[in-house]
């Protein structure tokens, strides 16, 4: 398996993709890219060096080999209406971020283990995410099941405020793997604090979103900047910043070892 490590266009630096590979030796790739700016459009010949790992390899290098399935919750943060219409009148990055967070929803449920979901509901009445708003409603992809746990917060943190920490000790629960909405702003919120709680937590950054905005200066930033920026904050401390099949990977490796997980009332 190989890390994928972004390459920029020499031209315009934007994210390039790759057109073609060859293999020259072990580790050693020739690969072909072209710019994904199409205004740009710029091709050319690209040397690339892997390190060739096994999955147990891969694994372990982000710790993801630790993971226990029966102590492993997986936080779903604000899959609200609100932000699914945001999601259409402004700027974001990583749009298949929900389906990848689909994808961890169903794993969990096919292996019977413990999902959060967490609900923003804002004190303010004019906001969208208001109670009764029709944009605090979860959106039908992640209506919560019966045996799933639900948490109300009225600000980014999870933690602050709510019953989320004693919910989960209670239950012998010290890893999670939380995505969502926004990367910036709940996420970077939520995972601190449980960071800095003693929780172990991976955050598979293509299931995390935020949209742009403007700085303290008025500039404009770039949605995807605000992600990468948000993800190297908590890579560096609180959080392992993995991806989707990297988690869903440790999850059939840990079913396979001990059997099915249990959700714990």
């Amino acid at each position: 398996m190989r890390l994928k490590i972004p390459v920029h266009c020499p031209s315009c630096n934007t994210e390039t993709r790759i057109r073609s590979s060859r293999k020259m030796t072990n580790g050693y790739y020739v690969t072909y890219r072209e710019c994904k700016n199409k205004a740009c459009g710029a091709r050319f010949k690209f040397d690339e060096t892997f390190s060739d790992f096994t999955d147990d390899e891969h694994l372990k290098s982000f710790r993801l080999d630790s993971l226990e399935i029966s102590q492993c919750a997986l936080i779903i943060i604000d899959q609200q209406d609100a932000n699914a219409y945001f999601s259409y009148t402004q700027k974001r990055n990583n749009p298949k971020a929900e389906s990848h967070m689909l994808r961890l929803l169903n794993a969990w449920r096919e292996h019977s283990l413990t999902v959060i979901h967490v609900r923003h509901i804002s004190k303010n009445s004019d906001s969208p995410f208001s109670p009764g708003s029709p944009g605090s409603n979860f959106q039908p992809d992640f209506e919560p099941l019966p045996n799933e746990h639900i948490v109300d917060k009225s600000i980014p943190d999870a933690f602050l405020s709510t019953e989320l920490e004693p919910w989960l000790r209670k239950r012998g629960i010290e890893q999670l793997v939380i995505c969502g909405a926004t990367s910036d702003q709940s996420i970077e919120g939520t995972v601190r604090t449980a960071g800095n709680l003693g929780f172990t937590v991976w955050v598979p950054d293509d299931a995390c979103y935020t949209f742009s905005k403007y700085g303290y200066d008025s500039s404009h930033i770039p949605a995807e900047f605000a992600h990468i920026i948000a993800m190297t904050n908590l890579h560096q401390g609180q959080s392992t910043v993995v991806d989707t099949s990297m988690v869903l990977m440790a999850i059939e490796a840990g079913v396979s070892v001990g059997g099915k997980g249990a959700v714990r009332h």
